[in-house]
């Protein structure tokens, strides 16, 4: 606020009145208006009459441009209130004329247009692809009463809310990092003129980490039945979180489970996934990762891992032995599981035409192995049977070679042929009696 007096001397030596005048605001935008307070004082003890206030100026718009005063009594002031306003940016100056019968004073009067305040700036990194928070730095080297910004492009809030900004002030919006030009429309008050005005921002983004990932295989090499545990770990390196993450394991074989999931990561946090995987042939995993921003922008990435399966199966007979044991083939022996993972629902199967009897053996740890024991008429095959963990079956079948098995105290045939032998000769000896009767 500007006040300035002049004195003015008149023929008496102690003959003085005072003009003074404030303008408000000092700065103003194009078009608009300042109000400028003029003061008059008689400082004399005799009335002084004055005819009339001017203004004059080629830049400058002064309502009213003249008023005519009359007198003014001792000790007494007069006050007069005009406004002012002018399209052309930089120093304006306004020549007011107070006239009198006697004398007259000329006083200039500064107007200041401005056509670059308020100011704005970003006092944020921003990141490429990301959700930013970005903090806007507003300033005016005036007083500016109910001042909004508005972002003209997909933000939250999308309007923010200053109030009457004195120097500087700072506002924040989250939107998506993808455009180099951010425009806002900021409204206010400079003095009682209202204002609507755009400014445009040309922004620089830093590249986004992004997110990482970290896949973590079990075994590389697996026999083929087995099944193999893939953890895959993800971290937020974003600046922002990131929602509603999935993760969809693809590959020729059976997942448990088929699909990851988890609802949040912050900036900075971590987390991991564990699957099952049984594979049917060498090849590679393929992680589909998905996951979205707050404005619900969805993002995709890959990553996968190799693996290599044998042709050898992961359980296995060991040691078949087949004896006899009055009339029945006795068919014993061990499963053996050569991966690293546990074998369940472990069956074993003998077969001979339409029979089938069954021994369930249930676990087989890794790298161990259970036996069995199974009795039936005939055999022709032997059949393993089980499952992985990750929810998959798999069978083999083990033919029975054709050879004579070993006997165990099987005396039957022996007793038969005894008491065959035995009826026969006593027959003979009947007969022989008989004829001897005679």
């Amino acid at each position: 606020m500007r006040l300035i007096l002049i004195f003015l001397l008149l023929a008496f030596p102690s003959a003085a009145i005072t003009v003074s005048y404030e303008l408000s605001p000092e700065i103003v935008l194009p078009n608009g208006y300042a109000d400028c307070t003029i003061i008059i004082t008689n400082n004399e003890m005799s009335p002084v009459k004055i005819n009339s206030i001017s203004f004059y100026s080629s830049t400058v718009e002064v309502f009213p441009s003249s008023v005519a005063v009359g007198v003014i009594g001792p000790g007494s002031s007069y006050t007069l209130k005009v406004s002012m306003r002018s399209e052309s940016v930089g120093r304006n100056v306004v020549e007011m004329l107070v006239s009198s019968e006697n004398f007259s004073i000329s006083q200039p009067i500064e107007l200041i247009v401005d056509d670059r305040f308020p100011q704005i700036a970003v006092s944020s990194p921003l990141y490429l692809g990301e959700v930013n928070e970005l903090k806007l730095l507003i300033s005016s080297p005036v007083v500016l009463k109910d001042l909004r910004i508005e972002a003209l492009f997909n933000a939250t809030p999308r309007i923010a809310y200053v109030g009457v900004l004195s120097g500087i002030a700072q506002v924040s919006f989250k939107f998506y990092g993808d455009s180099e030009d951010l425009r806002f429309r900021i409204c206010f008050y400079n003095g009682r003129s209202y204002h609507e005005l755009e400014r445009s921002l040309k922004v620089t983004y830093l590249p986004s980490k992004g997110i990482s990932t970290n896949i973590q295989i079990s075994r590389n090499v697996l026999y083929h039945g087995e099944a193999v545990e893939i953890s895959i770990e993800i971290a937020n390196l974003r600046n922002d979180g990131i929602f509603q993450i999935e993760v969809q394991p693809h590959g020729k074989g059976k997942f448990y489970p088929e699909k990851g999931k988890f609802e949040k990561l912050e900036s900075g946090e971590k987390r991991a996934l564990k699957f099952l995987f049984s594979p049917e042939e060498s090849g590679e995993v393929v992680f589909q990762i998905k996951y979205r921003d707050c404005f619900g922008k969805e993002n995709e990435i890959f990553e996968k891992t190799s693996f290599s399966v044998l042709e050898s199966e992961v359980l296995k007979f060991s040691n078949i032995r087949k004896e006899t044991d009055y009339g029945k083939i006795r068919i014993s022996g061990e499963v053996v599981n050569y991966g690293h993972r546990k074998a369940i629902n472990v069956l074993v199967s003998a077969f001979c035409n339409e029979s089938r009897v069954d021994d369930f053996i249930g676990e087989v740890g890794a790298n161990d192995y259970e036996t069995f024991d199974l009795e039936i008429g005939c055999v022709e095959f032997l059949k393993l049977s089980w499952w992985n963990e990750a929810g998959e079956s798999f069978s083999v079948v083990e033919k029975i070679k054709d050879y004579r098995p070993e006997s165990k105290g099987d005396m039957l045939p022996y007793y038969v042929s005894i008491v065959s032998a035995a009826a026969v000769l006593l027959l003979v000896v009947f007969i022989l009696l008989r004829y001897l009767k005679r």
